[in-house]
């Protein structure tokens, strides 16, 4: 009974064991499949939640796309209503001082147009336009905004545009003309007058006169020998030509000046400047002086490039037709 007993007991014990080990197994299996479904329904997840960022951000893009054709078709019919009241507002307006206000504004462009292409004063040109847009701030007419932002591009082209100080120029060439006038020539020109010692007519046989004539020789006459070909002196009268000739010169190059004429303004400087190195004495001082200086007049700015204000002009008398046509239509119709 005791060896029954203990095989009996041996027998459940090795059952529990193996209840034990399939149930481990068991609890394994279910981790397993758990494990499983779970990273399966993050793999669903993560799947669903890119397809639903797919399908905002492709929504998103196609309301962006809509917003955008609403903005522009927006802003055309805006900028179309505001041309239209822009027209309505300068056909509608009365007849009045206003009328006079448009004349007088395009009169003052016209104007100003003439006083710069005829006469290059960018000055008085700038001055009739500021006063045109004055008479247009009185008349006081949204319709007229283009015509104003036309003249103020074109004042600031004109505020653009260098200042030439024709006066200064003017007086500097006239201040190289008196210091032109104290150089030296580079050939000397040495006067001598001849003087004789014979106080009384010679007396005497005829030898001694002679001799007394050749004393009188040898002080006048001196011989000098050189190694080199001597260039030809220049006489006192070529000497006044050749400086009256470069005082033409540079009054030439002020009246060039004057005219604005860049051309004739550079020429005749390169002229001074040649006379200058061709016949004054260059190794001096106050010569390199002259010559710099004039040189530095040269690169002055005679005519400056002027800027285009016909804009203003062209839109004010658009501005004008339209008024007058509109007039005559309603006139026809009434």
């Amino acid at each position: 009974m005791i060896i029954l007993a203990i095989a009996l007991a041996f027998v459940v014990w090795q059952g529990w064991q193996r209840l034990e080990n399939q149930q481990q197994r068991l609890d394994e299996v279910a981790q397993q499949a758990e494990g499983s479904a779970s990273q399966q329904a993050v793999s669903d997840l993560e799947s669903r939640l890119d397809s639903g960022e797919a399908e905002r951000d492709e929504a998103l893009q196609s309301t962006l796309g809509d917003l955008r054709d609403e903005f522009d078709s927006y802003r055309s019919d805006v900028d179309e209503t505001l041309g239209q009241v822009l027209d309505q507002l300068s056909q509608e307006q009365d007849t009045d001082e206003r009328e006079w206000l448009h004349a007088e504004a395009a009169y003052l462009l016209r104007l100003a147009n003439q006083r710069l292409q005829l006469e290059g004063d960018v000055d008085g040109a700038a001055a009739l336009l500021r006063t045109a847009d004055a008479r247009l701030v009185d008349a006081d007419n949204p319709a007229l905004t283009p015509v104003r932002a036309a003249i103020a591009n074109e004042l600031a082209a004109l505020d653009a545009v260098p200042q030439v100080d024709r006066t200064g120029l003017y007086l500097a060439l006239n201040a190289q003309q008196e210091r032109i006038s104290s150089l030296r020539l580079s050939q000397e020109i040495e006067e001598q007058a001849v003087t004789s010692s014979i106080e009384q007519p010679p007396t005497g046989t005829f030898q001694r006169q002679l001799a007394r004539f050749g004393e009188e020789l040898k002080d006048l006459v001196v011989v000098r020998h050189h190694d080199e070909a001597l260039e030809a002196l220049i006489t006192p009268e070529q000497e006044s030509y050749l400086r009256q000739s470069l005082r033409l010169v540079l009054e030439q190059t002020q009246l060039a000046l004057l005219n604005e004429e860049k051309e004739l303004y550079d020429a005749s400087i390169d002229k001074a400047l040649q006379l200058l190195n061709d016949y004054y004495d260059t190794t001096r001082e106050e010569t390199q002086s002259v010559i710099t200086r004039l040189q530095e007049l040269k690169e002055a700015e005679v005519k400056p490039e002027l800027p285009d204000i016909s804009a203003s002009q062209q839109e004010l008398a658009r501005f004008i037709d339209n008024r007058y046509k509109t007039r005559g239509q309603s006139g026809g119709d009434s």
